[in-house]
């Protein structure tokens, strides 16, 4: 894709541009298998899995996590 069709796709008007995220956004969800975590990913959700096995009371509920992020973006 070049700088002319980027302009195109911004020229659309915001219905045609919802449809064309809706088929992009199923296309990525049909390809999912595609995706692979790797090994240093791993190692990080496991080494963060143990840390939560050890002491759960320092897992944020969805609540406080909402919070933190909101508080973050100002």
């Amino acid at each position: 894709m070049d700088l002319a069709d980027v302009l195109k796709l911004q020229a659309l008007p915001l219905s045609e541009k919802l449809l064309m995220v809706e088929v992009l956004w199923q296309s990525i969800g049909d390809a999912n298998d595609e995706l692979e975590v790797s090994e240093g990913e791993k190692r990080e959700l496991d080494s963060r899995w143990a840390q939560f096995e050890r002491d759960p009371s320092r897992a944020l509920t969805l609540e406080q996590f909402d919070a933190l992020v909101k508080a973050k973006r100002g």
